[in-house]
């Protein structure tokens, strides 16, 4: 089969004897593939610089049929994200995001939603501030494409609308909002009606626009409680990131 050139975002990298290297990467056009790199630990030439975690590159395949392991004969790189690289926390945030697309989307998933926000995530936490809005803005929407989108627009037990509901709460089994008397048989995570409001804006508005979103102090709080227990329920643990970032919150605050 002919050579394909495509774009990617490395997801992980591992090394296979004493110069190859196995990629996983999510590409614009196929979706999460892995691939072997041959000699690319030896090689000046032809992957220079290119072949890191979380690099935004172009890569030269070939594919063999009824091989799931495609090879790489070349890499260019686009962007190295230089500013996540130099901020630890920024960059354990990115390793959540490689590390949340690994658990939900197999090798040959195609989605080119998936690169498109992982894309424009790395690049606005590579630019700019609001790092924390960014890391839960991403796992809201990688959430609702992979098909958990969280149900925020009216109770799931009587069906009246999320912002007359005086204290809603969030049923993690059933993934939506519910009135307190409605909810039976688990205690369910308060959200404030701000919160939930902000939650359907992280959903609907355009990328990289939604990045634009600044929550309030009792908003994020609220939002990160949710994801991290909505996340491990869905991928059944806690990613290793989430451990790093909890050790940097609590060494350096």
């Amino acid at each position: 089969m002919p050579s394909k050139v495509v774009e990617g975002i490395i997801l992980q990298v591992k090394l296979y004897g004493e110069a190859d290297l196995i990629i996983d990467f999510f590409s614009s056009q196929w979706g999460r593939m892995r691939g072997i790199a041959k000699g690319a630990k030896k090689s000046k030439k032809r992957f220079v610089h290119c072949l890191e975690p979380l690099n935004w590159v172009r890569l030269t395949l070939f594919e063999k049929q009824n091989n799931s392991l495609v090879r790489i004969d070349q890499g260019e790189l686009i962007n190295p994200f230089p500013g996540i690289r130099k901020d630890y926390k920024k960059w354990g945030q990115a390793s959540y995001f490689c590390e949340m697309i690994k658990e939900l989307f197999a090798i040959g998933d195609t989605n080119e939603s998936v690169f498109e926000l992982i894309k424009e995530s790395l690049q606005a936490l590579d630019q700019g501030k609001g790092d924390q809005e960014i890391f839960n803005i991403f796992q809201i929407r990688l959430l609702k494409i992979a098909g958990y989108a969280l149900f925020l627009t009216s109770c799931l037990g009587c069906g009246k609308k999320a912002e007359a509901i005086d204290d809603p709460l969030f049923s993690l089994s059933q993934g939506g909002v519910f009135c307190r008397g409605c909810l039976k048989g688990e205690k369910g995570i308060s959200l404030s009606p701000g919160t939930i409001q902000c939650l359907r804006q992280a959903v609907s508005m355009a990328l990289p626009q939604v990045f634009r979103i600044r929550f309030s102090r009792t908003m994020g709080e609220e939002i990160e409680q949710l994801l991290q227990s909505f996340s491990c329920r869905i991928m059944g643990k806690e990613l290793g990131s989430v451990h790093y970032l909890r050790q940097l919150q609590e060494n350096y605050g």
